[in-house]
């Protein structure tokens, strides 16, 4: 923890409402973890509250926006029961508002929808601090422990003071007066529960100030998009505690005083629906909700690559057809129109002349299934429903109808009906991503080149070049399935990931036979080890299930290989271990790292890829392939090189494919692919951490079949 004792009080024009209190200010880091966890110095504290790390990290750096978290369901209750129940206790907390004499401060033009939304085994909401704390806490397993209630009902107030005012060792953020009193420098005994409610309520308190002005939402035309909130901006731990140090009093007693009005709506939310099943039963007595943490964005984490892992003498010696192999690509979106995923076909019109159609066979997008699955079909706007009606080929008539019947199921607590969702989501004439990104990684899975110089001079009229040079793919006449989950922003993208996740599932169940054979994840979400245990989280567990349903997955192991770390003697440069991002921590998935494409023996493996073991001790990444400068697809038409871990999975993912195409009796095995692909790995002399199992080596996985 950075010293903080020299940078004084809070500045004097930090601004303040008419009633002398200051006006909504950001709590740092350091504070939030001194309170939470205890001294820098002696981190041995794991606080046991249902809300997790980043959940608590989020709302305290601006207490008074919304964030959107993922819910987790106890083992008792269903993702639709939990869905169905929030809203309950969301129109409960807005009773309790308008009879409180000082609410949380709103703001006016704040949007109402939480969007509540549920997939299987998960739900997702946008929620304001209080509305955590008032409404999914108390609904939580965690809150039906004795320990907890009891230790609730019977808590000293002194003591959830003397906390709030207590300096940190060395770290003298309190005033002398504070800092000199025995309690505060001697009572090291905090509970996690004195630590939950009193960070809680300090959280709590801030939100119901006023908002700066100047970070208030600008104003806005009547039927425009509201826009994001300015953050607040950063300030210091000190800074932060002589802001509130005068109110402590205040924040302990408005807490506290919240504890009979939860559990007088809890009681009322328990005592609604007697004649409910066993399960829900069950779930009313144990809780609805195990954990709360937050819907994490996921970031987009070749020329010689393809001969630099055998590829294209695998193909000559073993003569691999791709062409009844389908492989599912979540990313930004593949530009279907692209020369590369053309093939020729048989012309249906002699007089057209020669025919190419796309093989990228589907598009689907999921930057809207947060909107689409809500339980309140007036998540989606009228500007929405008509993009909708406008991408898919649906009527907005039947578009409303799909809305408003599946906001209904999630009312009636059913499952989600994937055949209905299917029709909002699959893009009948998709336009060009905005990002090229998705377009990279599908043209080293599989773009052609065999047609390229041809379709590119039809398009413009003009003469074939013979001097331009093309490149393909690792499987040039694969089928690839476009799935949208990166939208023009990467906020909020794990539900959609899941989402799409679980819809592949969806697809291969509804066949008796697998129709989507393996999904390419060059994607990176990052792992914080104080919310989940390393590839536990929503995402990997996610991963896990669709390769038990017999699905291959791959995924970048991330670019998080080289950091830049902060220490009390300045900043330095080095590299990272145990930098494995999800979903590349799930057991299942072939996580890939990045190698030199030309001299892999000679330069090894990237600065940049992400290093091994996980967290929790497991070899991470499996294998490492070509990441560096690799030449591929991009929108234009045209290639171009791309360096990341993103660029090496697809290669892998390619040689998945090749293997699945050559030996039918692999479709299904996701485990004995990955298996054959590390085993028969090239060693590049480097660490296990670094390199896992070795180099992709296509031939030799064929020839150890």
């Amino acid at each position: 923890m950075a010293d903080d004792t020299t940078s004084g009080p809070a500045k004097p024009d930090w601004p303040r409402s008419e009633d002398g209190r200051p006006m909504q200010f950001s709590l740092p880091a350091d504070l939030v973890e001194f309170l939470l966890l205890g001294p820098a110095d002696d981190r041995r504290v794991l606080q046991d509250s249902p809300l997790l790390g980043d959940v608590w990290a989020a709302y305290a750096l601006d207490p008074g926006v919304v964030q959107d978290v993922l819910i987790t369901p106890h083992r008792k209750a269903t993702a639709a029961g939990v869905a169905s129940i929030i809203p309950k206790g969301l129109e409960q907390r807005k009773r309790d508002l308008d009879a409180e004499d000082h609410p949380p401060r709103r703001e006016k033009d704040r949007p109402d929808h939480a969007k509540i939304a549920y997939l299987q085994g998960l739900v997702g909401a946008r929620l304001l601090f209080d509305e955590v704390l008032c409404v999914l806490v108390p609904l939580t397993q965690w809150w039906r422990q004795p320990q907890v209630a009891d230790r609730i009902e019977k808590m000293d107030p002194g003591k959830l003071k003397r906390l709030l005012q207590r300096h940190t060792g060395n770290q003298a953020w309190s005033t002398p007066d504070t800092a000199a009193t025995p309690a505060a420098a001697t009572d090291d005994n905090f509970s996690s529960l004195e630590r939950y409610i009193a960070l809680a309520g300090l959280i709590y308190w801030v939100g119901k100030l006023q908002r700066p002005d100047k970070f208030r939402r600008p104003r806005t035309a009547p039927g425009m998009r509201l826009p994001t909130l300015p953050p607040l901006p950063p300030i210091s731990p000190r800074q932060a505690f002589d802001l509130y140090q005068p109110y402590v009093d205040e924040i302990v007693g408005g807490m506290l005083a919240l504890y009979p009005k939860v559990c007088g709506n809890l009681a009322e939310l328990m005592s609604a629906d007697r004649d409910d099943g066993d399960d829900e039963a069950d779930a009313k007595a144990e809780g609805y909700i195990f954990q709360i943490s937050l819907n994490r964005t996921a970031s987009a984490a070749l020329d010689r690559s393809v001969p630099a892992v055998k590829a294209d003498a695998a193909h000559s010696l073993f003569k691999v057809n791709c062409k009844n192999i389908i492989w599912a690509v979540l990313d930004s979106g593949i530009d279907d129109q692209h020369p590369a995923f053309k093939m020729l076909v048989e012309p249906t019109d002699p007089k057209r002349g020669r025919q190419f159609v796309s093989r990228v066979r589907k598009t689907f997008d999921f930057t809207n299934i947060r909107e689409i699955v809500s339980n309140d079909p007036d998540d989606v706007d009228d500007r929405d429903i008509a993009q909708l009606a406008s991408v898919t080929g649906v009527p907005e008539p039947k578009v409303r109808d799909h809305l408003a019947a599946i906001a209904a199921d999630a009312q009636a607590k059913r499952p989600i009906n994937w055949a209905l969702v299917e029709k909002l989501i699959t893009l009948k004439n998709p336009s060009p991503p905005s990002n090229p990104h998705g377009t990279h990684v599908a043209g080293i899975i599989g773009a052609d080149k065999t047609h390229v110089a041809e379709i590119i001079a039809a398009d413009s009229d003009g003469e074939i070049d013979h001097n331009r040079k093309y490149l393909d793919g690792m499987c040039p006449d694969i089928r690839l399935y476009d799935f949208r989950v990166l939208g023009k922003t990467l906020q909020e993208t794990e539900f959609a990931v899941i989402a799409a996740l679980q819809y592949i599932r969806y697809v291969n169940e509804r066949h008796n036979f697998i129709t989507i054979h393996g999904a390419n994840l060059s994607l990176s979400i990052l792992h914080n080890v104080r919310n989940f245990a390393c590839g536990r989280t929503p995402v990997c567990n996610e991963c896990e299930r669709l390769i038990e349903s017999g699905v291959v997955v791959v995924a970048a192991a991330g670019n998080r290989g080289y950091q830049k770390f902060e220490t009390k003697d300045g900043p330095f440069e080095n590299y990272a271990a145990f930098s494995i991002t999800d979903p590349g921590n799930s057991d299942g998935v072939i996580t890939v790292g990045s190698t030199h494409g030309n001299w892999p023996q000679t330069y090894g493996v990237s600065f940049f890829s992400s290093r091994g073991p996980t967290g929790d001790g497991r070899l991470k990444p499996d294998l490492v392939a070509p990441g560096e400068r690799v030449q591929s697809t991009v929108l234009g038409h045209d290639w171009a090189p791309e360096s990341g871990t993103s660029m090496a999975a697809p290669h892998v993912s390619g040689a998945a494919a090749m293997l699945l195409a050559r030996y039918d009796e692999l479709v299904g095995q996701p485990r004995r692919v990955k298996q054959i692909l590390c085993d028969s790995a090239t060693d590049l002399g480097r660490e296990r951490s670094f390199q896992g199992h070795g180099m992709l080596d296509v031939l030799r996985a064929f020839q150890s079949i």
